[in-house]
């Protein structure tokens, strides 16, 4: 065999090893917003030990989740907001009427269990893309005008600052705060001020490991709605 022959013969063989592994791979890949990913990692872990299949969760910023897809950043499944949803299956990116029931996350003041930190030391997200939140906005529609204001670029980062004992208070969703048992809620923004950000789930076109449909449907169970529940999201109705 000559070279010519024995390149073509290697290739042939990797590529049916990675078809291979394709097909036996039962992994799947769930890129979420940022503030959802500890909800939705919890219902990964009970879907895991439901079934065997492990769900690998990639927070991601908002802004980002769609132009990932157009890239054909492997995606199995998104969990992010509805206008995000809406965008994709409009660019045939995710497949149409199969998103879950809708969600929702709630913008809340949160503080440790036991207030400490800097007297007047409030962490806020400041108007970036990598969280599609203007807190200072937020804070001023409901009056608040903190001493000492931290800008932060999530409210992930302002959830782990508050975590950290290196503010007073923070503004977060209800799933952060309920990712760490050492934060509490003091109030809960009103839909006035900052309606509440409404999640779906749903399989992409990209996806090919695994059932990606069986994650989306254990969402909507009784024991999905149950950790997603537990994890501070709310159903909407």
């Amino acid at each position: 065999m000559d070279l010519s022959r024995r390149g073509l013969a290697a290739g042939l063989a990797t590529v049916a090893l990675a078809t291979k592994a394709r097909a036996d791979t039962t992994d799947l890949a769930v890129s979420c917003d940022t503030a959802a990913a500890p909800a939705v990692l919890r219902a990964a872990d009970a879907f895991r030990a439901r079934t065997g299949v492990r769900v690998r969760i990639f927070p991601t910023a908002p802004g980002l989740l769609v132009p990932q897809l157009q890239r054909e950043i492997q995606n199995d499944i998104i969990f992010t907001r509805t206008e995000a949803i809406d965008a994709a299956e409009g660019l045939g990116l995710v497949k149409p009427g199969a998103r879950t029931a809708l969600w929702r996350n709630r913008l809340v003041i949160a503080s440790q269990a036991r207030p400490t930190g800097p007297e007047g030391s409030f962490a806020a997200p400041d108007p970036t893309p990598g969280s599609d939140i203007d807190g200072w906005a937020v804070l001023k529609a409901i009056g608040l005008a903190p001493a000492k204001p931290v800008g932060v670029l999530d409210t992930a980062t302002a959830a782990w600052m508050l975590a950290t004992v290196q503010v007073r208070e923070a503004l977060v969703f209800r799933s952060d705060v309920a990712a760490r048992e050492s934060l509490r809620i003091v109030a809960t923004v009103p839909d006035a001020a900052a309606p509440a950000i409404t999640y779906a789930a749903t399989a992409t076109t990209l996806a090919y490991r695994g059932d990606p449909a069986a994650f989306v449907a254990f969402l909507g169970s009784a024991q999905g709605i149950a950790e997603l529940t537990a994890a501070g999201l709310e159903r909407a109705a």
